[in-house]
Order: C-alpha cells, then sequence, then structure tokens
C-alpha cells in the first residue's frame, strides 16, 4: 500500500484525493498540506482516512509515513515544492507545469536530474493525463498501424467556460501545453518553431489577455499544428483533434468518441452532453495516470507512458517559444 501526501488541496488536489480514495486500491491518502485548513479539515473528513494535516509544506514531505507526493499546488509554487521533495527524497508526480517561467524549468530540471541519478531511477513524474485517455491511445494506435499513411498536419480546438486567473502566458503554460506534449508523446517527435496570432478579441475575456489564441506550430518531420483556445466562451467545455494523414483523417470528437474517414467512409459519430469542464471529460484519464504512476512506485517497473522531466521540460520549451512570439 502506497501512502500518498496531496500538496495543495484545490481542485486538482482534491480531485486526485477523491480518485485514490475510490479508484486506485493500492494507495491512501494519509495527508494533506494547504494554507486553507477549512479546506484541509472538509477533504479530511470526506476521505476519512488522513492521519497528518498541515498547513507546512516541509512537514508533510518529511513525515515517515508519507511515501510519495502528488504536488498540486499553484502553478508558480510547484519549483518551491520540487524542490522540498528533492531534499526530503521522496518520489512525486507533479501537476504540470513543471514551472511557470523557461528559466526556473531548466535550472529546476537540472536539480532533477541530479536527484534522479543519484536514486538510480526516475523520482519525479509530471501529470499530463492526456497520455492516458482512451481516445488519444486509439488515435496512436490507428495511427501506428500505417493504414492512414503518414500525419501531415492536425487541428486541435480547446474552449473554456472560464480560466479564471489565466494570463496570456498562461493560455500556453496551461492549456496549449497539454497539446504540444501529447503530440510529441504522440508521433516521438519535436517541435522546433511556433507563432502567435490573435483574432478579433472576444468580449467576454478580461481585459489583457489575448484571448481567443490561434497558434501554428512546426514538428522536427514537418508537422504542422494548428490550434484555437478560446479562454472564455458561454457554450460549454469543448476539446476536440483532428490528425489529417495521406490516406486518410482520425478525429477525437467533443466526448472523446473517435472518428475515421478513410476510402469514403465515414466512422460513426456519436453525440451528447457538453461539460462544464475539463474535469469530467478527462476523469478516467486521471484515474488511469494515478494507478501507473503508483504501480510504477510499487514495483519499480518503468512506464514510458508516465511524463518524465524531458517532457515536462520540452513543454515549457515550447510553450516559452510561443509566448516569445506574442
Amino acid at each position: 500500500m502506497l501512502k500518498v501526501g496531496i500538496i495543495g488541496v484545490g481542485v486538482m488536489g482534491a480531485g486526485h484525493a477523491r480518485f485514490i480514495k475510490e479508484h486506485v486500491p493500492k494507495a491512501r491518502v494519509v495527508a494533506l498540506f494547504d494554507i486553507d485548513t477549512q479546506k484541509i479539515a472538509a477533504l479530511a473528513d470526506e476521505l476519512g482516512t488522513i492521519t497528518i494535516q498541515t498547513t507546512d509544506a516541509e512537514t508533510l514531505m518529511n513525515h515517515p509515513d508519507v511515501d510519495a507526493v502528488i504536488i498540486a499546488s499553484p502553478d508558480p509554487l510547484h519549483v518551491a515544492h520540487l524542490k522540498l521533495a528533492i531534499a526530503c527524497k521522496k518520489p512525486v508526480l507533479c501537476e504540470k507545469p513543471i514551472a511557470t517561467t523557461l528559466e526556473d524549468a531548466r535550472s529546476i530540471s537540472q536539480e532533477i536530474k541530479a536527484y534522479e541519478k543519484t536514486a538510480g531511477k526516475t523520482m519525479i513524474h509530471f501529470g499530463f493525463m492526456r497520455r492516458f485517455d482512451a481516445s488519444y491511445r486509439e488515435v496512436k494506435r490507428l495511427i501506428d498501424t500505417g493504414d492512414y499513411g503518414k500525419p501531415t498536419f492536425f487541428r486541435t480546438i480547446t474552449r473554456n467556460v472560464a480560466s479564471t486567473g489565466v494570463t496570456t502566458p498562461g493560455l500556453f503554460t496551461n492549456i496549449a501545453i497539454h497539446d504540444f506534449d501529447i503530440f510529441r508523446w504522440l508521433f516521438k517527435d519535436e517541435w522546433v518553431s511556433v507563432q502567435s496570432h490573435y483574432p478579433r478579441k472576444s468580449s467576454l475575456s478580461p481585459e489583457g489577455i489575448a484571448d481567443p489564441l490561434v497558434i501554428t506550430a512546426f514538428m522536427k518531420s514537418g508537422i504542422m499544428m494548428l490550434a484555437d483556445i478560446v479562454a472564455f466562451n458561454n457554450y460549454g467545455y469543448d476539446v476536440r483533434t483532428e490528425v489529417i494523414c495521406e490516406k486518410g483523417s482520425i478525429e477525437i470528437g467533443i466526448n472523446g468518441d473517435v472518428i475515421t474517414r478513410a476510402n469514403r467512409v465515414m466512422g460513426a459519430h456519436t453525440g451528447g452532453k457538453m461539460e462544464e469542464n475539463w474535469i469530467p471529460r478527462f476523469t478516467e484519464s486521471y484515474i488511469e495516470e494515478l494507478r501507473a504512476w503508483v504501480q510504477a512506485l510499487l514495483t519499480g517497473e518503468v512506464n514510458s507512458d508516465l511524463a518524465t522531466v524531458d517532457d515536462a521540460l520540452a513543454a515549457n520549451e515550447v510553450c516559452a517559444l510561443g509566448v516569445a512570439s506574442i
């Protein structure tokens, strides 16, 4: 049984804690950290497994009853909490991004690599849950068959009802970063260029945010991405993708259904209710990611689908290219 501590009990931290309780039998959440004691107490009552409640992150990290840590604190605190984990020699699953600036991402990456070299194994993984989503894994399987030919370009859509607190750089490090990671993983390719474009500003968006945002980007092989990001809309959470290949296309619909087009035949499409945010759409992805992380820690087996520090840094590097093009 892996005993887990959670750093930050906001939406993501509390979500991970509930997923572990309900769906990951080989792990138990035993410790919670947050600066909000009321949030800690409420979640502890709900979980019924908490023996450590603290407003000091180091206390949780150092506690002998904590085997591993999930970092789900606000993005600007990720580096500080990763440093604590390294000092306390704890394995970690850290939510993306690794850092909010490229300089910090590069610096902490070096510290993590040194830590893992000493440990002789991967100690820190990063939360890119789309790698565990059934629809993206099906797209990968279909492409790998070769039946559709080589991918030439792909389109992605990410539209949120509201992205509270987001900044223009955050459109990259909080939203586009998922596209940058999943397609690097899917195609086993590297990003080489990114360009940002700004259509007419939405009246729903706060001042000072470049919303909507359109991104064009190229991979080393020549594959091109066209991504549109809307941080504020009024109709529902909308994530879609279409990969255009030489002999056909493969699409992921709003509800995760995979639609293929080849040989003048279009696969089935199912409708459904749109969600308010990303959690219902990717619940199973989060659960599978947590199961994979726990299994890797308990067995020592390497799971190449879990994102490493190299993956996290690569995502931040391409986000920085996008921010620089603003």
